[in-house]
């Protein structure tokens, strides 16, 4: 190979290193894990929720409340813990939401204080901004898709939705829909 060649081939090999080196640095500075930093602080919270999903009922309840969100594992994690009253009552909730880096996905998880035990965790991401995350449970004897989507989002804002779905995902009953505004009290 003459000098001329081999000059070419090592500044292409040079080129192509530098600027795989550049799209690994900014996809580690973009990976993901910083998704929900949005979410930290504390939050008022309407929430209306479906009271018999899957029934084809349309009787759905009202309630207000406080979200707080607290970061764990330096960020990579976080939980938020829900509390709520209306006139169905009373509602705690938490939510334990970690970042596997290798997947690049959020897992969302829940839990009540009736029940005790994390459930199965929702599995996705943010694109566009927009979350949305899946998993898939047994509610009622039936195999359910479930998917939580968080969107609207801006420094004092931000909705989510909880949806079922029988048939794989083609058609969506929401029965679960929060509209968040950031409380500057704390």
């Amino acid at each position: 190979m003459n000098r001329a060649i081999r000059r070419a081939v090592i500044c292409l090999a040079s080129f192509a290193v530098g600027t795989l080196a550049r799209s690994q640095a900014s996809g580690a500075l973009n990976d993901g894990q910083h998704d929900f930093d949005f979410d930290l602080g504390k939050w008022k919270t309407h929430s209306s929720r479906l009271l018999h999903p899957l029934t084809g009922s349309q009787d759905w309840v009202d309630m207000d409340g406080v979200t707080v969100v607290k970061p764990v594992w330096g960020g990579r994690a976080n939980l938020a813990e829900f509390k709520a009253d209306g006139p169905a009552g009373h509602i705690e909730l938490l939510s334990l939401r970690w970042y596997n880096p290798t997947a690049r996905q959020w897992y969302l998880d829940f839990a009540t204080p009736g029940v005790g035990t994390l459930g199965i965790p929702g599995i996705g991401e943010f694109k566009d901004g927009r979350g949305d995350f899946y998993d898939q449970e047994m509610i009622g004897g039936r195999s359910v898709l479930v998917r939580f989507s968080i969107w609207g989002i801006s420094q004092n804002t931000a909705r989510s939705e909880q949806a079922f779905s029988l048939d794989g995902g083609r058609s969506w009953e929401v029965n679960w829909v929060n509209r968040y505004t950031r409380d500057s009290s704390l």
